[in-house]
């Protein structure tokens, strides 16, 4: 019985238990994972709530899958869920496998914790980006959206030489200097009042 109980609510994420509640699951959303390039398996949580649904999907699949009558069904299943509500309010263990566990709270109403479900349901999908260096697609670049075409012109133009005539200029300007210094600085030259040579 657990084992069917725990297929029919993973097939259809809920599952009605006569004469105790309801169990739901509720699916997460998947999550990827650019990095490792893959995504994630959306987890599902196992809810439960205090409430009596229509069993008699339950039944029939139970009866389907034993080859019983309906009839037979309903005692076993009433039994067993019966079973499960007093281990519940016994404080002993309440355990509907592969599902999880019932238990009382203090005010001594039913509760569910829900147990670890098995990891194969959790298997990450293998995600690799595939790129079409041909085909032009729109990428964000900043804010601003362009192409991919564009960008690629962008980075693909020659860099543009700066001119730096202005350096040779001043070196230039430095020896010109440099050999009017000179050449003022030598005893022999003559100053800009005529020839400073002492007369003998």
């Amino acid at each position: 019985m657990h084992h069917l109980i725990a297929l029919y609510l993973f097939k259809n994420k809920t599952c009605p238990l006569p004469g105790l509640g309801t169990l739901f699951v509720e699916t997460g959303k998947a999550e990827t994972d650019f990095v490792n390039t893959v995504i994630n398996a959306p987890v599902s949580v196992i809810s439960f709530e205090n409430k009596d649904n229509d069993a008699s999907n339950l039944v029939g699949y139970i009866a389907a899958k034993t080859n019983s009558s309906a009839l037979h069904v309903i005692d076993k299943l009433g039994q067993f869920c019966n079973n499960l509500k007093s281990a519940a309010m016994a404080d002993q263990p309440a355990v509907l496998e592969g599902v999880g566990n019932f238990f009382t709270d203090i005010p001594g109403h039913i509760k569910f914790k829900p147990g670890q479900l098995p990891a194969i349901f959790f298997s990450p999908v293998k995600a690799e980006r595939v790129i079409h260096p041909q085909a032009e697609h729109q990428i964000l670049v900043g804010d601003k959206e362009t192409t991919n075409t564009v960008m690629t012109e962008y980075f693909n133009e020659a860099p543009v030489k700066k001119k730096r005539w202005w350096i040779w200029a001043i070196v230039l300007g430095a020896l010109a200097l440099l050999a009017i210094l000179l050449y003022l600085n030598n005893e022999k030259a003559s100053s800009i009042f005529g020839n400073i040579m002492p007369i003998e």
